[in-house]
C-alpha cells in the first residue's frame, strides 16, 4: 500500500513553489478557491532552487506568465509547497475565467494541475512547447500572448 501523505493546509494569497525537471522550482500564487476542488493560480518567471524559496520573493505583474484554474490535489497534498504569503495583487480581470463567476462558473476552463506543471517546464525549455496535438496550446495559456519566451525548444517547423 502507498504512503499516505499528510494535507497541506493552504489561503488564498499563499505562495507555493513548483518543482520542475531539473529540481528548480518556479513561483505560483493562490489567486481565489473557484469550486471546491478547483483553485485559480497566477505563475509567474521567477525561478530558483527549491531550498531557497520564500515568501519574501516580490511578485509582479511585469513577471506573471500564466493563470489557471486547476485542480487542487497539488496544493493540498504538499506537492506545491506553500513557502509564504503575500496579499494578491493582481488585478482581478487578469484572473483566469472570471467572466463566469456570475453564472456559477458554467463555461469556466479547469486544467489538470499537471497541464501547469508542464507548462512551466515547457517555459524553460525542459520540455518541447509545441508537442501536443494543438502545437500552440501551451501559447493560449500565456497570460499575455506574443511573450512566449525565446529558449523554447520546439519539434516542429514555425
Amino acid at each position: 500500500m502507498g504512503k499516505r501523505r499528510k494535507r497541506q493546509e493552504w489561503l488564498i494569497g499563499d505562495v507555493f513553489v513548483v518543482r520542475q525537471l531539473d529540481e528548480m522550482c518556479s513561483l505560483g500564487q493562490v489567486l481565489t478557491l473557484m469550486m471546491p476542488n478547483v483553485v485559480s493560480c497566477a505563475f509567474f518567471d521567477i525561478r530558483l532552487s527549491c531550498d531557497e524559496a520564500n515568501g519574501a520573493i516580490e511578485l509582479s505583474l511585469q513577471q506573471l506568465i500564466a493563470v489557471m484554474s486547476v485542480t487542487r490535489e497539488r496544493l493540498d497534498f504538499g506537492e506545491w509547497t506553500i513557502v509564504g504569503h503575500q496579499h494578491v495583487t493582481l488585478d482581478r480581470e487578469l484572473w483566469p475565467n472570471e467572466e463566469f463567476r456570475q453564472n456559477r462558473w458554467i463555461g469556466a476552463k479547469i486544467s489538470d494541475a499537471g497541464i501547469a506543471v508542464s507548462f512551466l517546464n515547457a517555459f524553460y525549455g525542459l520540455v518541447p512547447w509545441d508537442a501536443w496535438k494543438d502545437p500552440q496550446y501551451f501559447d493560449k495559456l500565456l497570460a499575455f500572448p506574443g511573450r512566449r519566451p525565446k529558449n523554447v525548444v520546439l519539434t516542429r517547423p514555425q
